[in-house]
């Protein structure tokens, strides 16, 4: 995920303090265990594929070892893998079809000396850019798969000249857009497939001219669905569970810089408010993990951050139930901290531009376990 920058609930939502009770649910171990990590740049994106687990970002090595905004990681143990694609700009967005080719989005122009806009598709056996090549006009933020197409969002109008703004579908295989699929009035931070839905969320407030604000539920066919939250900020990340459907909003308080809980249908069920902008959500059994470039969650947003419980870069909250629970987590140095949380392999990984986890030194890849 790339961009930019409590709480009972009954008609409407409140903001207060939470701390640590009695029966919430368990959290992994706040300290890392061992992993390669990135030696420059920040580590925007990540996805499993197989055994692995692929990295983008901003960096050209990990290791020591030159691995150019693209590399593998061995998910289960954290190690970097023989896997070697170079790309000659940012990576912001990495998907998978589940059956070994592994999709990029991001700001470039080649990827391995092969000649792709934006978007692209490799053989993660071999290594080789396929056919896939949509070629939107403007930066990629989000991508998935779904249903043999790739859904993907970010900043660009037109997608192999044809216009198809900010949100646009391409076949998996040949990358042909879908010129049917909804496009939207305004920047998409994050596409998510989930089931038979792909959530995306974003700046907008119009899907193909339906009234949506900021995040929506589509089917893979673009259908829109009729899920409607109503966040009062940018939202960066989605992730759905059988518990409820969870947003990292940023953007500023008082209604932003939140992580919610919406229902199937979008009510809100609670709010947790930080001094920062949400970037990256990921639910682990029972239990959310949240994090960004905030240093607190607040207790009260009235009159800015005010009640406040540290929290550095990250925390969790319950998944379950009509009130999160939340508390401080493992901390995150660097302004910016972590861009996004995948599991992979039995672990959580968080993934940013940090170079330090809990005071001790875990560059821009921090790998947690039970």
């Amino acid at each position: 995920m790339y961009v930019r920058s409590v709480l009972a609930v009954a008609t409407s939502v409140a903001v207060v303090v939470a701390t640590a009770t009695a029966g919430h649910a368990e959290v992994l171990n706040r300290s890392p265990e061992p992993s390669a990590h990135a030696d420059n740049g920040t580590v925007f994106t990540s996805v499993q594929v197989g055994s692995r687990l692929y990295i983008g970002g901003s960096f050209t090595s990990v290791d020591g070892a030159p691995r150019v905004r693209l590399a593998a990681l061995d998910a289960g143990s954290g190690d970097l893998t023989s896997f070697r694609v170079d790309v000659d700009g940012d990576i912001a967005a990495l998907a998978s079809d589940g059956a070994g080719t592994l999709f990029i989005g991001g700001k470039f122009n080649y990827v391995d000396g092969v000649r792709r806009n934006n978007i692209a598709a490799v053989d993660v056996s071999t290594g080789a850019v396929t056919d896939f090549d949509p070629a939107p006009n403007g930066i990629v933020r989000s991508l998935d798969h779904i249903g043999g197409m790739v859904v993907f969002g970010g900043g660009f109008t037109k997608v192999n000249g044809a216009s198809a703004s900010y949100l646009a579908a391409a076949d998996a295989d040949t990358g042909a857009l879908d010129s049917g699929f909804p496009t939207a009035d305004g920047v998409v931070y994050t596409v998510k497939a989930a089931g038979d839905a792909v959530y995306v969320g974003g700046e907008f407030s119009r899907i193909d001219g339906t009234s949506r604000s900021r995040v929506a539920a589509l089917s893979s066919s673009g259908s829109l669905l009729g899920y409607q939250a109503t966040p009062s900020a940018p939202v960066y990340d989605v992730a759905v569970d059988g518990a409820g459907v969870f947003l990292a909003v940023g953007g500023g308080l008082p209604n932003g810089n939140s992580l919610l809980k919406t229902t199937s249908s979008g009510s809100t069920v609670w709010r947790v408010a930080t001094d920062g902008n949400l970037q990256a959500v990921e639910v682990v059994g029972d239990t959310v993990y949240a994090a960004g470039h905030f240093n607190k969650l607040c207790g009260s947003t009235t009159n800015g951050c005010g009640n406040t419980t540290a929290a550095k870069k990250a925390f969790v909250a319950d998944s379950g139930g009509s009130a999160p629970n939340a508390r401080a987590w493992a901390r995150f140095n660097s302004a910016l901290g972590v861009w996004d949380l995948a599991q992979a392999g039995g672990s959580l990984y968080a993934l940013g531009v940090f170079t330090k986890v809990n005071g001790s030194t875990w560059p821009r890849v921090a790998r947690f376990q039970e």
